[in-house]
């Protein structure tokens, strides 16, 4: 705590005596004011040690206590009454009135000039903020040195619980602990309610309450304007403006170290992406040494190949899960973004693999999929153009999970693989594909997922994310791209058809 009525009253110099609110000395003294004016209360901001002479107070007792309740009422920590050869002793209904209002009276004797308190406290008061930012800036370096080690997010915990003398909780974006200090982990069931709380704001984010009986500031860690993680810090003593600006240093700290982390995901990704592609494309050799040389891991055995889709604004949510699926990580399975929307999986054949992707399919919303059979190695290839174009073919059912067995069963699809019916195809989708260069808005997106909702504008509209009106207006664009009439069932299986040849791979 910074400067108190207590500290005034031991510096000898001034001479200042207790008349009434001893047992309140420890208030902080944030300035001192020179008044005289008969209500000081509208000039006051809160933690003032209010000075006067008396020579403008209220005579009638009753006018007084209301002079000093409006000082209380205001924030003022003290009254300070200069004694003087007029008044010689500080008036018995002020201190009446001091008592009654629970507020601290001290008498300044003739001698002290209210410059020199005026001049003392201001001056202990930069001391103060001098002190406190030296320590800021110290316990912000000691921070940054955490950067350096090895666990970052331990080390930044560990400086921060010791700068502040604090209790730290580093939590996962789930809530989950990452680290903490001993002192903070009885808290931790008690500050995983107030998470939802932040998750639902927007970014940069911050909470300010009270937990056990400790002041707590609890803030979001946010990466690429997504919530990755919390920190919680907590004491018995609030927290200052400096203290609070080495919390927020500490945040910088973590969210840097969790875009870093981030870095490296992205690259582990795309490592895993390339050995898929390697393996789908026939080398599997080659797929399996630059498994190791890029040490992603290699599943053994029959392997099973699978395309799991869901609707653009849920495609982060699909791959955070199949990548922390518990069951894929103990089979070893590659999980990779094969494209907009869509996740591919290589996993080797298991008891319950596929109830394990169907769990997968559960956990997001109007997630689908289609995977192959068991098969070898070098039949990869053949497996995943069935499962591509099961995927492509099959009813748009979310959390459906369809086995792409043989290439019967795509139905009327399998009659309609020639050349030229390919060439129909991409002609026929020309204009959409040629838009797609042009503007943002993705057409041949868009007639898909109408086209697979069976033209339901409501239910195509939820699946891609915009309104119905705004749907209307993108199968408007369709329409006059194609010249064709989207109310025409025979025209929209004509597209069907198309979409799913021209997306064969």
């Amino acid at each position: 705590m910074g400067l108190t009525l207590q500290t005034l009253v031991n510096k000898r110099e001034l001479g200042l005596s207790v008349r009434t609110g001893a047992e309140h000395l420890d208030r902080e003294v944030r300035w001192a004011l020179v008044s005289e004016h008969p209500d000081p209360a509208v000039f006051l901001e809160g933690g003032e040690f209010v000075l006067t002479t008396g020579s403008r107070l209220p005579s009638s007792a009753s006018e007084r206590r209301r002079y000093v309740s409006r000082l209380g009422g205001a924030g003022a920590v003290a009254l300070g009454f200069g004694l003087s050869s007029q008044a010689p002793e500080v008036p018995g209904e002020l201190v009446e009135a001091a008592e009654l209002a629970s507020l601290p009276l001290l008498s300044v004797p003739e001698e002290t000039a209210f410059a020199d308190i005026s001049r003392y406290v201001s001056n202990c008061i930069a001391d103060e903020q001098q002190r406190a930012l030296t320590f800021a800036v110290s316990a912000q370096r000691d921070l940054a040195r955490a950067a350096l080690s090895p666990n970052v997010a331990r080390e930044v915990v560990n400086r921060l619980a010791k700068a502040l003398r604090c209790w730290v909780l580093l939590l996962d974006h789930e809530g989950e602990l990452r680290a903490g200090t001993a002192a903070g982990r009885i808290h931790l069931s008690r500050v995983r309610i107030d998470l939802a709380r932040l998750r639902d704001g927007g970014t940069g984010r911050s909470l300010s309450m009270t937990v056990g009986g400790d002041s707590v500031v609890l803030m979001s860690l946010v990466v690429g304007g997504r919530v990755r993680g919390f920190l919680a810090v907590g004491r018995s003593l609030a927290f200052t403006s400096s203290d609070q600006a080495i919390i927020v240093t500490a945040v910088s700290l973590l969210c840097a170290d969790l875009q870093g982390m981030g870095g490296t995901l992205d690259t582990a990704r795309r490592h895993r992406l390339a050995v898929i592609k390697i393996a789908i494309a026939g080398e599997l050799a080659l797929a399996e040494s630059t498994s190791a040389v890029l040490e992603t891991g290699w599943p053994e055995g029959d392997l099973r190949v699978a395309l799991l889709g869901v609707p653009a604004r849920h495609e982060v949510e699909l791959l955070e899960c199949a990548e922390n699926d518990q069951a894929l990580l103990s089979l070893g399975a590659l999980v990779a973004v094969w494209d907009k929307g869509r996740v591919v999986v290589l996993m080797p054949h298991a008891e319950g693999d596929i109830r394990t992707l169907e769990s997968l399919l559960r956990q997001v919303p109007y997630a689908r999929g289609a995977v192959s059979e068991p098969t070898p190695g070098r039949e990869l290839p053949d497996a995943w153009r069935r499962v591509h174009s099961v995927f492509n073919a099959a009813p748009d059912a979310s959390r459906k999970l369809v086995v792409a067995g043989d290439v019967a069963t795509m139905g009327l699809m399998r009659h309609l693989m020639s050349p030229e019916a390919r060439g129909w195809a991409e002609t026929l989708l020309q204009p959409l594909t040629d838009n797609s260069g042009k503007s943002k808005i993705d057409l041949r997106h868009t007639l898909w997922t109408f086209l697979a909702h069976n033209g339901q504008v409501d239910a195509s509209a939820s699946a891609l994310g915009i309104h119905r009106h705004t749907l209307r207006y993108r199968m408007s664009k369709v329409a006059e791209a194609l010249g064709c009439d989207m109310d025409d069932p025979a025209t929209r299986a004509e597209l069907w058809f198309a979409l799913q040849l021209d997306d064969q791979p």
